[in-house]
């Protein structure tokens, strides 16, 4: 299976596009869909969702963990960066068409960090 990933983000005014695409599995746990592929470092990567949440685990030396919900901010603690408030603005999942896309935003003690937008998109390689 290709994931496929693309990025938008916008940090101080500075706007960066990154799209990467991996080998991968698709499962179906229920009523969530799970993609498993290895990222550019070679962690194994988990992202798990359905139509309300989804979750991004990095299995790296100390593994992290993003959850975006529809109808509320999350938190995450990242390497180097401590804690982070993740507010989702949008979300929209469709199975139908293999794609999920999520509207969000970083930051750290109330100060902005970024706003990023993020379309994953899977298929048969």
């Amino acid at each position: 299976m290709e994931i496929i990933i693309r990025n938008r983000i916008i940090i101080d005014g500075q706007e960066e596009f990154i799209r990467e695409t991996f080998d991968g599995e698709v499962k179906k746990l229920g009523s969530k869909i799970a993609l498993y592929y290895k990222n550019a470092e070679e962690e194994k990567v988990l992202i798990k969702f359905d139509e309300k949440e989804l979750s991004m685990t990095r299995y790296a030396e100390k593994p992290v963990v993003m959850r975006f919900h529809k109808e509320m901010s999350t938190h995450t603690i990242y390497e180097g960066l401590g804690r982070l408030e993740i507010v989702t603005d949008g979300f929209h999942m469709d199975e139908g068409l293999n794609h999920v896309k999520l509207k969000y935003r970083l930051s750290q003690n109330d100060i902005p960090i970024g706003e990023y937008r993020m379309r994953i998109d899977w298929k048969r390689s």
